[in-house]
């Protein structure tokens, strides 16, 4: 289980699916789910669509991100890398590459903003494993299959980014088994192809943070996009909170909470 910081989800700053079917609708749902990453996973779907076929896809794709990706277990390939020395070329997986790969890239468009290399920062205010020093300095070389480190301290902390990168690709393989209509969440993540089948438009609500009941604070359609929420306080906690698991790299600390919750729809997860 690597997603442990961001189990906020349902109960705070989450997306929701709006409304069942209307009444007198010809055509109905069914969900089929699981256990995700500390977290769980859904996907909503025609009533007479492959359900087995969804539910072995996502229990397999899970299962291989968790083994290549989580920082929680010893024996994934992420914590073999961040354990590992500099210089030497490392096999990684393809996962891997497109979450470093995208981290890198975002670190530098937010000036360090956000920043997936201050692990062992997040672990030490109790929201991580990932132990070690924090290496300001240095870089991570990428190659077809390979990561090289240019400092031994070098550690890429994913839980930013790779339940997004799971929803893309849960998203994509529902769709590769000819589904074309279907709402895919991975903890409060949320994809959607198609329409929903009464027919309409899939409909998303947000939650109003620290809102009793979880109350909306609006209702989208994300139609192609991506819906990510997130928002400082944890799963089933209201209020204001002493200790933020969102940590801002620069400060070296929990972020303020002046911003509260921020939602972001985007061409992927």
């Amino acid at each position: 289980m690597w997603m442990r910081r961001r189990d906020f989800l349902a109960g705070a700053g989450a997306a929701l699916m709006a409304g069942p079917a209307r009444s007198g609708a010809t055509t109905t749902t069914t969900t089929v789910g699981g256990p995700a990453f500390g977290s769980y996973w859904r996907c909503v779907l025609h009533a007479g669509a492959r359900q087995e076929a969804v539910a072995q896809l996502a229990t397999r794709l899970i299962a291989d991100l968790d083994a290549e990706l989580s920082p929680w277990r010893e024996d994934s390939a992420l914590a073999r890398l961040n354990r590992a020395g500099a210089g030497a070329w490392r096999p990684v997986g393809a996962a891997t590459r497109a979450c470093l790969s995208e981290a890198e890239a975002v670190r530098s468009l937010t000036e360090g903003g956000f920043d997936a290399r201050v692990g062992p920062l997040v672990a030490r205010h109790g929201f991580g494993r990932i132990e070690g020093a924090i290496a300001r300095e240095g870089r991570f070389e990428l190659r077809a299959g390979a990561v090289r480190k240019s400092h031994a301290a070098l550690t890429f902390d994913p839980c930013g980014l790779a339940k997004g990168h799971a929803l893309d690709l849960l998203a994509a393989g529902i769709s590769a088994l000819g589904i074309a209509d279907a709402l895919v969440e991975i903890g409060g993540e949320i994809a959607t192809l198609g329409q929903h089948p009464s027919p309409r438009a899939w409909r998303v609500a947000i939650e109003r943070p620290g809102a009793a009941g979880g109350a909306a604070l609006r209702v989208v359609q994300p139609g192609g996009l991506a819906l990510a929420t997130s928002a400082h306080a944890p799963q089933g906690l209201r209020g204001r909170l002493e200790t933020s698991h969102v940590i801002d790299p620069r400060q070296g600390r929990p972020a303020g909470q002046g911003l509260v919750q921020v939602s972001v729809l985007a061409q992927t997860g």
